[in-house]
């Protein structure tokens, strides 16, 4: 069986320095679990968990600059050099929220992922369809069109020189099931990562495959047992420890009967 993430997006939260660091200690009993588990804290927190954080859990940001990988006059920015020299491993790119809101091209999504590359860090890259484009029946075609910005880099697709994480994963959120409490049935998740699979075995790449999208303590034991979905990227429910931390169980012992 292919190694297995649990990697949990806190996104804007949680609100204090004190909240961050309670939920990164209360993870730190996951360490030894049999998958890999990160957390993906908001910027201003990252020290903080990490200095939490037990050895063995992860650590990634949420976003790096598309302007340069070190240092310049970028008011407001952070690089991926700057992350790295503070301890992250891997950084998202491509999130729905930044294509949303920040307007985030092909291009600018480029330069990032080249960025992450030369400064060490792992890239998980996030690709999904919208709710129109669902309804269309152009999942797959927009998941195309995604990937296409990875192309370029497959021959860097190979493992880091640590061997907690890939150098490359591919998170597959659709757009219409982020924080709505909808899901697609585990078959169409499984159809759409073995899409995702050959597309980038076409261009001669391999990458984990998550699934995100209103990930749960309730679903994701389903989600575990299939040999297509290779983890999850976890939203909201990453913030109770208690919902984590079961998701993390269900990923740990896929076959465990009680689930």
């Amino acid at each position: 069986m292919s190694q297995k993430y649990v990697i949990g997006n806190w996104k804007l939260n949680p609100a204090t320095l004190s909240d961050a660091i309670a939920l990164a200690t209360s993870l730190n009993n996951s360490k030894d679990q049999g998958c890999t588990v990160g957390v993906v804290p908001a910027l201003v927190h990252l020290s903080a968990v990490k200095n939490a954080l037990a050895d063995g859990i992860i650590l990634g940001v949420q976003d790096i600059t598309h302007k340069t990988a070190d240092i310049g006059a970028f008011t407001g920015d952070v690089s991926a050099c700057q992350v790295a020299k503070m301890g992250a491993g891997f950084t998202l790119i491509g999130h729905s929220e930044r294509r949303q809101h920040h307007g985030e091209t092909e291009e600018i999504l480029s330069a990032k992922i080249n960025h992450a590359l030369t400064c060490g860090l792992s890239v998980i890259y996030c690709i999904g369809e919208s709710q129109d484009e669902h309804e269309r029946g152009e999942t797959f075609r927009t998941l195309k069109n995604q990937l296409t910005v990875l192309e370029s880099f497959a021959q860097s697709s190979t493992r880091t020189d640590s061997t907690d994480i890939a150098k490359f994963i591919i998170a597959y959120e659709p757009v219409w099931a982020i924080g709505t409490g909808l899901t697609p049935t585990p078959d169409d998740i499984e159809k759409t990562h073995r899409f995702i699979k050959d597309e980038l075995s076409a261009f001669g790449m391999t990458a984990p495959i998550l699934y995100g999208g209103s990930v749960n303590d309730k679903n994701a034991p389903q989600f575990a047992k299939s040999e297509l979905i290779d983890g999850v990227l976890v939203g909201g429910a990453s913030l109770k420890s208690e919902h984590f931390n079961a998701i993390i169980d269900a990923f740990a012992n896929p076959s465990n009967p009680s689930k």
